[in-house]
């Protein structure tokens, strides 16, 4: 337990110096924003500040493999602490990174009426309570997070030349396959598109009778998580670190 309370607070800590950097920096590059378009008198165009975050969890969880499993594993830590302190660690950072976000959204929406929207408002409206907001949108960046993770230990354990061609496969899958199966027009394909997107609406929340059910969403997304979380798990208990002289020279999967 020891162990494992010293490698949360070390990802804590360490999280938190990616929280500040980040909002100093998106900070900074809002006020030049602000200023131009004052300057100029121009529209603050409708932007979504959660898309950046979504970028940021998603290097963190493919980035956390290079970084900090590393550095534990050479620290005595066993591969079930590090799992266990990786999973706090997305979780810690979505949940700082999803409360700021939606702060902000409250006050962007107050000082820019018209002019800013945030995600879960756009899909969902702005009628909901905040703490419902919050927890999806906190889902959200863990999902990401997770989903960052897995691949970074997935396409770790292929070979390059593998890796490379299994990446292209889920291009091409997800570039032309998907928009394949929505504009086939024959009668079995139509049922089969139209039952598959039934589905991935009421996945979402959007029920037939035009209510909106958020537990569907969360739901999915901890089903989803928790997947990637077994995953990851798999993957995670089979990295070898080779050493060369007493010291790590590569990691290898």
């Amino acid at each position: 337990m020891k162990k494992l309370k010293a490698a949360i607070q070390y990802e804590c800590i360490t999280s938190l110096k990616y929280i500040c950097v980040y909002y100093l920096a998106l900070g900074a590059v809002l006020a030049v924003y602000f200023t131009i378009s004052h300057l100029l008198e121009f529209k603050f165009w409708n932007i979504c500040l959660e898309m950046n975050t979504m970028i940021l969890v998603g290097i963190i969880g493919i980035l956390h493999l290079q970084e900090d499993f590393r550095m534990l594993l050479q620290n005595g830590f066993t591969r079930t602490c590090i799992f266990l302190a990786a999973i706090v660690h997305f979780a810690f950072i979505a949940g700082m990174l999803s409360m700021v976000d939606t702060a902000a959204g409250i006050v962007l929406r107050r000082l820019l009426p018209g002019s800013y929207d945030t995600i879960f408002g756009s899909l969902y409206g702005y009628h909901h309570q905040i703490v419902s907001g919050w927890l999806w949108l906190f889902l959200v960046y863990l999902l990401i997070s997770s989903l960052g993770f897995f691949f970074a230990l997935a396409f770790g354990r292929m070979q390059k030349k593998f890796s490379v061609f299994a990446g292209t496969i889920l291009v091409a899958l997800f570039v032309v396959g998907i928009p394949s199966l929505f504009a086939a027009v024959s009668a079995p394909w139509e049922d089969l598109r139209h039952r598959v997107l039934i589905f991935a609406v009421r996945c979402f929340g959007f029920m037939a009778d035009d209510t909106v059910r958020l537990a569907n969403p969360i739901f999915l997304m901890f089903l989803c998580i928790g997947i990637l979380s077994a995953g990851s798990y798999l993957f995670i208990r089979r990295i070898e670190l080779n050493r060369t002289a007493g010291k790590t020279s590569c990691l290898s999967l």
